[in-house]
């Protein structure tokens, strides 16, 4: 680990309270502060370790990062997960706005319309799943299950309803109770993290339950059909509970960080980009509401793509002819980290841009059907309407897989690197 000590600068133990800390840095930043004599390395020094060691997250990955084990005693085992590890986020701010068509010169004959004004504009980005959705789905089916069991009970105490089901009408109605019962509590207790499979076996038991009640009661019987759908209704009861945990593990976990950041990379990390390839990020992150960007994104444990920008269910991987750093994704293997992504997300439509500072007139040998190679300045025209089909949405499965795949890299904090995320 390449980060200096940051409690060493302070002065303090690492098992030191916040308050402790928070005294060491103010005398230590009455010593190192330049009006008063002090160095100014040090100066900054004591300020990014204030910042570092001050919010209760970044403090737990640190420790973690450079204590290890004995870290993790005191934050958990679970603290100790590449999930648990912080992903470094920021906004890549837009350019100034460019002067609309409306605005060009009256003399021209011809007004170039930019890709972005052909675009149909939404004013919100919607989330799938969305937890609304998912809520009132669970409120339809324990509705309809709480219907069907009291329109049973009741046709069942009909007098002109048959001695085995009048007698065995509560006793069913509490077992389906306490079916519901169990199956809420180990949904409690289910990990959130993969989304629920269709319960198909305890369907396929409930059809055959209502089929054999409707035979039974007769077609035209109101009773067997109570029964039926009250059976169907307590089989599937626990599935969309489980979605709808899910899908608010999923906006706890993302949905707060989409709405406050739209640029992501590995925890520490300062990537950056070219002018050509900024002003690209830029206009596409500007105009598509939805689209997100993650950098240095692993493809596989030894290679990663600089840049890539996600919208709804697409995924745009762009790097540049050579890679600047060793593990970076370039010409020669980004059809490779193209299909590697395409396997491990089957949910995800994946593409790939090379993206030239100047197209070769003849064009490059190694064409591939899921990548392109366009000029840099001219590629947002290109990628901008690819990533606006996957819909104004936020696929939330998928950008917490990506998430995951960012906190997985190891950190390598350099936090004397002021250079800007994406340069102008």
């Amino acid at each position: 680990m390449n980060e200096p000590d940051h409690y060493r600068i302070l002065g303090v133990s690492p098992q030191a309270p916040r308050s402790e800390i928070q005294a060491a840095y103010r005398a230590r930043l009455r010593q190192t502060h330049p009006d008063r004599g002090g160095d100014d390395t040090a100066f900054h020094q004591v300020q990014t370790a204030w910042e570092t060691l001050a919010d209760p997250a970044s403090r737990r990955e640190y420790d973690l990062l450079r204590f290890g084990k004995r870290a993790a005693r005191r934050y958990g085992k679970a603290a100790a997960r590449p999930a648990h590890r912080k992903v470094r986020s920021w906004n890549v701010g837009p350019t100034r706005p460019a002067a609309s068509p409306a605005a060009a010169d009256a003399t021209s004959a011809l007004v170039a319309v930019p890709w972005y004004a052909r675009l149909r504009r939404r004013r919100g980005v919607a989330s799938r799943p969305s937890l609304w959705t998912e809520a009132a789905i669970l409120a339809a089916v324990l509705a309809a299950w709480a219907a069907s069991g009291i329109a049973f009970i009741d046709s069942a105490m009909d007098s002109g309803a048959p001695l085995p089901i009048r007698a065995l009408s509560f006793p069913a109605a509490l077992a389906a109770i306490g079916l519901v019962a169990a199956a809420t509590a180990r949904t409690r207790r289910r990990s959130a993290n993969r989304p629920p499979a269709v319960p198909r076996a305890r369907l396929a038991i409930a059809a055959a339950a209502a089929a054999i009640a409707i035979w039974t009661a007769g077609p035209a019987s109101a009773l067997g059909w109570q029964l039926a759908v009250f059976t169907a209704t307590t089989a599937c009861a626990a599935w969309p509970m489980r979605r709808v945990r899910w899908a608010a593990a999923l906006r706890r976990s993302v949905g707060a960080a989409l709405r406050q950041y739209n640029a992501f990379g590995p925890a520490g990390t300062r990537p950056t980009a070219d002018r050509r390839t900024g002003r690209l990020l830029r206009e596409v992150l500007t105009n598509l509401p939805a689209a997100r960007l993650f950098v240095s994104l692993p493809t596989s444990p030894e290679q990663r793509v600089p840049h890539a920008i996600i919208c709804g269910d697409r995924l745009a991987l762009l790097c540049p002819p050579v890679g600047r750093e060793t593990g970076d994704v370039d010409s020669g293997n980004l059809a490779a980290a193209v299909a590697a992504l395409d396997t491990s997300l089957p949910s995800a439509h994946v593409r790939g841009w090379v993206l030239w500072p100047t197209l070769p007139e003849q064009g490059p040998d190694d064409a591939d059907g899921a990548v392109d190679h366009v000029a840099a300045d001219a590629a947002a025209a290109d990628i901008g309407p690819w990533l606006a089909d996957g819909g104004a949405h936020y696929d939330l499965p998928l950008l917490a897989t990506l998430r995951t795949r960012l906190a997985a890299v190891p950190a390598q904090r350099d936090t004397d690197d002021r250079t800007p995320a994406v340069r102008a």
